[in-house]
């Protein structure tokens, strides 16, 4: 059996993932210095990699000695701005953050994968319900749901690909939002489950997706949102 790969590791989402893998093989990435106080089993493996340095990242690569069984791409930005305010070079910095990073990552790294395995992706609901001020995000999201498809198809049935698409939820990606506690009690709200997500509500999907328990599903994308991109309750 191969390791399982956890980019963004020291995020809200791919803390809960480690947590809850913690009894597998797992290789944890990220750009920060991980904190010593996690709790992590002898067979975890740590590295900071900015994944926005190609040539850091082929050379990590290149030395894995290993067959991968799972990669979970637990990272990516977030930009709420009007179309108008939104720059070219918003959206390429948006497209690199959210898209051309994992593209390079997983092009380089896809030959050692195993039988079996699985990749996780993480879009927005944005991508697919339409919300103001997300263009620059929405686009490069929905750029993963392409490629997540495309590449189900490419590699069945070795290979298993599935997406899975949050709303807002607690991370330090959003820090900037639900900081403030009576924004983010407003923005809860919003959602038929009157709350915005936290870590453990994605990450039980993507421990689910990641594992053989779910050998019979892929190019499939999955919303997890408290119940916004489908129901409209008030």
């Amino acid at each position: 059996m191969g390791k399982i790969i956890i980019i963004g590791a020291n995020g809200a989402v791919g803390k809960s993932c480690v947590s809850k893998l913690n009894d597998k093989e797992l290789v944890l990435i990220s750009r920060s210095k991980f904190d010593d106080n996690n709790p992590k089993n002898s067979q975890v493996l740590e590295h900071v990699l900015d994944l926005n340095d190609y040539a850091k990242t082929a050379d990590f690569i290149n030395k894995i000695d290993y067959e991968i069984s799972g990669i979970i791409f637990a990272i990516g930005s977030i930009s709420l701005k009007p179309f108008s305010n939104t720059k070219i070079d918003d959206f390429k910095k948006l497209m690199d953050d959210n898209f051309y990073n994992i593209v390079n990552f997983l092009n380089l790294s896809i030959n050692k994968m195993a039988e079996g395995s699985s990749v996780v992706f993480f879009s927005t609901i944005a991508a697919i319900r339409g919300l103001k001020n997300h263009t620059g995000i929405a686009s490069a999201k929905s750029a993963l749901l392409g490629l997540s498809n495309s590449l189900a198809a490419d590699y069945s049935p070795k290979i298993r690909f599935n997406t899975i698409s949050p709303s807002l939820s607690y991370s330090k990606m959003s820090d900037f939002i639900t900081s403030n506690e009576k924004v983010a009690e407003g923005l809860g709200k919003l959602h038929p489950m009157a709350r915005l997500g936290k870590g453990d509500d994605i990450a039980s999907l993507a421990s689910f997706l990641i594992s053989s328990e779910s050998s019979w599903i892929t190019g499939q994308n999955f919303s997890v949102d408290g119940g916004r991109s489908t129901l409209i309750t008030k």
